[in-house]
């Protein structure tokens, strides 16, 4: 590790979407980020294994923060998940854990695992972080309470047809992270899903092995958020499918690339 400073727990700041994806048990030991998440019917269908997105921005989010230069705290400029194997089914539990591997004057490495009950590796993760001011950004917004019910009726939203897929929604309160921007882990998902809806409707035989989200801009608090995904390449054993986010003024926030591949 490329670094001076002594970890040092972070202050965790759960909220909303930690709550709409079941992620708890947010913990620091030896330097050492962990957590859970409970799976549900978010992580079900084309894309949902994206749903672990929340899990991974926590535990590698907060390593970096646990290793931020004093009064900083970390935003993600790359998150990166490669699935070694499907999720398991609903109502499992998933365990993670990260840490800071790199870390430089404005930016940092983490990188983090995935587990499943049986201590099976599930998936691998990174996230490049820049190191920012912590601004005056409020513990938590007012009037938030998450359902389940908020993720059904985005997924409800898609349109998808001969390969390319849409999903537009507004940046409500319990879509945000304490700096009131959309979530990266929320956002991964959302990349996540319209991809895999694209391509579903090309292909059912293709798994999911990577998501790499670049995050160019925050999606301000009630900003609205679109995102298109076109499958730019299929074969028998491999796919690529590439998801733009753009904000309400048209602006691309996020560019992701999700590989799917065979897995026999």
């Amino acid at each position: 590790m490329d670094t001076t400073t002594s970890p040092r727990p972070p202050a965790f700041l759960p909220g909303g979407p930690e709550a709409l994806f079941a992620v708890d048990g947010l913990a620091y030991a030896d330097g050492e980020i962990r957590a859970r998440m409970l799976l549900g019917p978010w992580s079900d269908g084309p894309g949902g294994a994206g749903s672990i997105g929340v899990l991974a921005d926590n535990i590698l989010g907060y390593a970096l923060i646990s290793q931020a230069p004093a009064g900083r705290w970390s935003v993600s400029t790359e998150i990166s998940i490669d699935f070694l194997r499907p999720l398991p089914g609903n109502g499992t539990w998933l365990s993670a854990r990260g840490r800071t591997v790199h870390r430089g004057a404005t930016t940092g490495l983490a990188e983090g695992s995935v587990f499943g009950e049986d201590g099976q590796l599930i998936a691998r993760s990174r996230q490049w972080g820049k190191f920012v001011g912590r601004g005056a950004a409020p513990d938590a917004l007012p009037g938030s309470h998450p359902t389940a019910g908020l993720l059904t009726g985005l997924r409800q939203e898609i349109d998808a047809a001969e390969g390319h897929a849409r999903l537009h929604f507004d940046v409500a309160d319990e879509l945000v992270n304490p700096h009131g921007t959309l979530h990266g882990g929320v956002t991964l998902w959302a990349a996540g899903l319209v991809a895999g809806a694209a391509l579903a409707t090309r292909t059912t035989t293709l798994h999911p092995a990577s998501i790499t989200v670049s995050y160019l801009r925050p999606f301000p608090h009630r900003d609205v958020a679109e995102f298109q995904a076109e499958v730019v390449s299929l074969g028998r054993s491999l796919a690529l499918t590439r998801v733009t986010g753009r904000n309400r003024a048209g602006k691309p926030c996020i560019v992701a690339a999700v590989h799917h591949h065979s897995l026999g």
